[in-house]
Formats: C-alpha cells, structure tokens, sequence
C-alpha cells in the first residue's frame, strides 16, 4: 500500500457508519490529512520530532474495553475513566462526558487526522461562580492489544466567570504499539481559575500527541504543572492565549522519561492583552538514550503594554548517551514590557556529589539527594499530596531518603 492508504481504509470504513451530516465535515478533514500526511524534520516546529515513519503505518481502531477501574485512581478524587478511548463506565455528573466533539480547523496533519477520526471526551462545563467539590482525575488507560491501534478524542474544558476547578489529565499504558491524539479546548471566563495537571506515564511503544489550547478572559487565572515519565514518542503542545487585561498563567513541567523514549514539549504563551503575567519553569532529567526537546515562546503582541513575562529552562543530562534540544524564544512587538528567559543544559555537580559522600552518604543515596533538589522547584508546585506522593514514588525521589551516615 502507499504512504496513507491504510488510513484511507480505515477512514472509509469508520465513515460508513456516520450520517451523512457526521461524515461531511469529518471526509474534509481527512482530505486536508491526506494533503499534508504526518509532521516531518522539514516542518520548523517539528524538526526534531519526526513522524513521517507513521504514514505506513498500519493502526486498527480500539476495541479493547475494561470492566474494572484501574489502580492509578486517586482517592480524593472524582474520577472519569477512559480505556484506548472509550469510556468506562458511566461518570458520577452526566456533563463531564459527551459523544460528541467540535472541529476546529486544523493546524497540522495531526490535527486533522484527529478531527476526522475523533470520539467524544470529557466535557467540563462550570457555570459561573461554581466550584468543584472534589479534583477531577480524567484517566486515559492504554491498553495492549494483538496488533497496532489507534484512537483519537477531543475534549472541552469551559469554566463560567469566578468558576474554579483543578482538573488531572492522567495518561497510562501497559504496553503495545498505539497510537493516541488527544486535543483540549480549554476556556475560562472573567476571573476564573484552573489548576491543571497533565501526568504522562505510557509504555515504551506509545505514541501519544496531545495539544492543549487555552484562553484566559480578563483577570483570569491558569496554572499548569506536567510530567513526563515515560512513553515512546510524546508530543505535547500547550497554547496559552492571554486574551484579556489582567489574566496570568503559570506553567511549570518536569521531564524524566524512560530509557529510549523521545518526549516533546511545545509551550506558548500569547500576550494578547495590557496588564498580563506569565510564568514557565520546565526541567529536565534526561538519562541514557533517551531524546528531549522544549521549545518556549512568548508572543508579545502590538498593544500588550505592561507585559510581565518569564521562562526559565533548565536540563541535567545524566548520561553520554542522552540528548536534549532546549530552546527559549521571545518575539516582542510591544515597548512597554519586562521579558526575560534563559535556558541551561549540565550535568550532575561532581562537587556537591562527592561532598555528600564525604558525609557518609552512599552513592545512589546522595545521587537522589541532588536530583530531588532540582526536581523540586517543579514538584513543589503540585498542591495535591496524593498526586505528588505517587510521582515521587515514580521517579524514585522519594520525600524521605534513608541516610546511612555509619557508612
């Protein structure tokens, strides 16, 4: 078969079974799929992040389904569960899911791949002034299956004015070749707040691209932590449209990904109004072949006076054999603006490492002792100590070290 023909297939089959007002927007999303296939090097945003090898491949649609809840749920949490796309189980408030999705128009082949095939997801809608009772944990199961699939989902997050909600994306795989897109509409009104966590830990031959687009109206309030642990090939775009005087956005993210895996991430954050703050603190822990890129942008637009932006990238390579692209990026079209950024890449202090050593402290010891101390400018920002305890634990970093200073 050519480049995308198992797709045509697949699309053809699945098409079959819409109406024909279901499968007329969805056949032109698929024809602008088949026009630009998947990102390649040649794409600027996707050089490092090749996908081009997925345009043979052969992906059968999800089936498999559970009938139990899985382990990863959190219990101080309201949870919703989905596995290989499709919902388990019926959710505790009708809103929180629905069949159906909006298709925007795609910016990249991934995008309309996932607006022709997309099933329903979670759909958050909080009128104003309301507040959740509980976290939201939203679970997204991989599980294996007998030959290569794929699913696709699309989800809505709308918060009403003076709202609040926190909200865990929590993605898990146990194995299989897969793979997932994932796309967010996330909206939130005059004065609203949402604490959003995106916890990563597929298997190593996952293939997981999720996209994240968010706009604050005025005043207010978006905080954003993610973690990468493991996974084959992950790409993560998180877009921040800072829409209105006064709205501010902190986004934080930790990458510590397994042996062999290749994790993205994209982050933007759009000045678009006066008045508007931004903050981005991402660090990396990148060990023995394995590949991670961070690329940050600010965009200050013309009229956002008083725009007060950071970012800070930060990357400890743990290994000869690891492999980190990190960059900064600010474009600045305002002259009323405090904008800073900068990006390190080092490795572990040989210094610091040998003084604890010194101490008494054995090696594998003080070697988690040092990276928990970079680790926790990020993990500090996880307000929720269940979901912090369980990172910890897989990253191996946990709170309390056993120290053996008789050594």
């Amino acid at each position: 078969m050519s480049d995308l023909a198992t797709y045509s297939a697949q699309f053809e089959r699945f098409a079959n079974a819409l109406t024909a007002a279901e499968r007329a927007p969805r056949s032109v999303q698929f024809s602008r799929f088949l026009a630009s296939g998947f990102p390649d090097k040649h794409v600027e945003d996707w050089r490092y992040s090749d996908l081009s090898a997925l345009n043979e491949h052969n992906y059968e649609p999800d089936v498999a389904t559970a009938d139990h809840l899985p382990e990863a749920l959190l219990a101080d949490a309201d949870a919703l569960v989905y596995v290989n796309g499709r919902l388990l189980g019926e959710p505790k408030h009708g809103q929180w899911h629905s069949d159906t999705s909006e298709l925007p128009p795609p910016a990249t082949g991934v995008d309309a791949l996932n607006a022709a095939f997309a099933s329903g997801g979670l759909r958050l809608r909080m009128d104003r002034g309301t507040v959740l009772d509980k976290p939201l944990q939203v679970l997204f199961v991989s599980r294996a299956e007998a030959q290569a699939t794929m699913s696709h989902q699309r989800h809505l997050i709308e918060l009403g004015d003076d709202a609040q909600a926190k909200v865990l994306l929590d993605f898990a795989g146990d194995g299989g070749e897969r793979l997932a897109t994932h796309f967010f509409d996330v909206r939130l009104g005059r004065n609203a707040k949402l604490t959003l966590y995106r916890v990563q830990n597929e298997a190593a031959g996952g293939t997981l691209v999720t996209r994240i687009d968010t706009r604050l109206s005025r005043d207010a309030k978006f905080e954003a932590v993610t973690i990468d642990l493991g996974g084959g090939f992950i790409r993560h775009d998180l877009d921040v449209s800072l829409a209105e005087s006064g709205a501010e956005t902190t986004i934080a993210g930790l990458y510590a990904q397994a042996k062999g895996s290749h994790i993205d991430n994209h982050v933007r954050a759009v000045h678009a109004a006066p008045h508007c703050t931004s903050r981005m603190n991402y660090r990396g822990l990148v060990d023995e072949k394995t590949k991670a890129v961070f690329n940050g942008k600010v965009v200050v637009e013309p009229g956002a006076q008083k725009t007060d932006s950071e970012q800070r990238i930060a990357n400890l390579l743990l290994s000869r054999k690891a492999e980190v692209n990190a960059k900064p990026d600010l474009e600045i079209y305002a002259d009323d603006v405090k904008c800073a950024h900068g990006a390190t890449v080092g490795q572990l202090d040989e210094t610091a490492l040998a003084y604890l050593r010194s101490r008494g402290i054995d090696k594998d010891t003080a070697r988690a002792m040092l990276l928990r101390a970079f680790a926790l400018q990020i993990l500090d920002r996880i307000e929720w100590p269940a979901l912090r305890a369980r990172i910890e634990a897989a990253l191996h970093l946990p709170a309390e070290l056993s120290l053996d200073t008789d050594a």
